[in-house]
């Protein structure tokens, strides 16, 4: 239609609104002052008849009238408009030279107001303006960016400035675990929060079979060792190079812990074995009987690739011994392959079977 509603410039507004919206909250929860900003008026020009209007607000006063359902209109009142209420019916593009002429825009809109005997008021918008003042309002992310990166220093240093103990001789290995724990998620957030779960079952696992202590022991000392690590990252708030668990030349950005946690699988024996690998999963105690009964059997499938490792009673053990079994012998399995946790574990028999 050639006198149409400009739908596709309500469309923009609105969507532009939702951004620029955006700013102005990032602004607000890093603390970033904004007021010199806020003030501009050199955009549309429109400081009001009270002298207190800004590029800011007379953009929400036009974004206003392109609501479907104008809300709060009346807080223009005085500045834009003398009316409580003002609605726009509709936004027009400005084609053809008499209107060209006559409005000098390039939208134009017509607010009634609840005014008696009022014909309403004339709005008058420029998309240069409009534009001008979006990409203005945009810019202000490179400021919010560069408060982000002194917030986020600042962070860092008040966490490297956060002491992190040691084990005290007399604290329980589970309950300095679990402090990590504590102190990763204030620090990092909860997304290990397994990994330390299952360290805690992996140093307190204690094998029926006497023929399995030696690889449990060097398993449960794995895990003390990455612990030691992952310590230093909580220290240093880093997680790059060797001291902290970081592994050359891998851009997964894991450690070491994560690594132990996960278990690298990436060797020929295991070819052909995700599913199998998969499925043992339902072993660790969380799933229930019927999804247990078939890790077993898949477990059964791939248990002569762990022999060499350990020893397994797959018809007595219970199912959180044949788990951790495995766990250990993917460990094994690891240590003797050019993988992540290879590379990172000491060539130590405390942690090796063979040096």
């Amino acid at each position: 239609m050639e006198h149409g509603s400009a739908f596709n410039f309500i469309n923009f507004i609105n969507n532009a609104s939702v951004v620029l919206n955006s700013i102005d909250m990032l602004a607000d929860v890093f603390g970033v002052d904004l007021s010199k900003e806020n003030a501009r008026t050199d955009a549309f020009h429109m400081p009001g008849s009270d002298g207190k209007g800004t590029d800011r607000k007379y953009f929400e006063f036009l974004r206003s009238l392109c609501a479907v359902h104008p809300t709060e209109t009346n807080r223009y009142k005085g500045m834009y408009h003398n009316a409580d209420i003002v609605t726009c019916p509709y936004v027009t593009w400005v084609r053809g030279p008499l209107l060209e002429f006559a409005w000098n825009c390039d939208l134009h809109g017509h607010a009634f107001t609840n005014d008696a005997n009022s014909w309403g008021e004339d709005i008058f918008i420029h998309m240069d303006q409009v534009f001008a003042h979006i990409k203005y309002r945009y810019s202000l992310l490179n400021k919010i960016g560069t408060a982000l990166e002194r917030f986020q220093e600042s962070k860092i240093q008040e966490f490297r400035d956060t002491p992190v103990p040691d084990r005290a001789e007399d604290e329980p290995e589970a309950e300095f675990i679990e402090r990590l724990k504590q102190v990763e998620a204030e620090r990092f957030g909860t997304n290990n929060d397994f990994v330390y779960d299952f360290a805690k079952r992996a140093v307190a696992f204690e094998p029926s079979n006497p023929a399995n202590h030696g690889p449990a022991e060097r398993y449960a000392n794995a895990w003390r060792f990455a612990l030691g690590l992952q310590l230093n990252v909580l220290r240093d708030m880093s997680r790059e190079g060797p001291e902290h668990g970081g592994i050359e030349d891998d851009d997964s950005g894991w450690v070491l812990f994560e690594n132990l946690g996960y278990a690298d699988r990436r060797c020929n024996e295991l070819d052909g074995f995700d599913y199998q690998l998969e499925k043992i999963g339902y072993l660790d105690g969380t799933s229930g009987p019927s999804d247990a009964a078939w890790g077993r059997l898949k477990l059964k499938e791939i248990e002569p690739v762990f022999r060499p490792y350990v020893t397994m009673d797959l018809a007595n053990d219970s199912d959180e011994e044949l788990y951790m079994l495995s766990r250990i012998a993917l460990y094994e399995i690891a240590l003797r392959h050019d993988g992540w946790i290879s590379q990172m574990i000491p060539q130590d028999r405390a942690y090796r079977g063979s040096v």
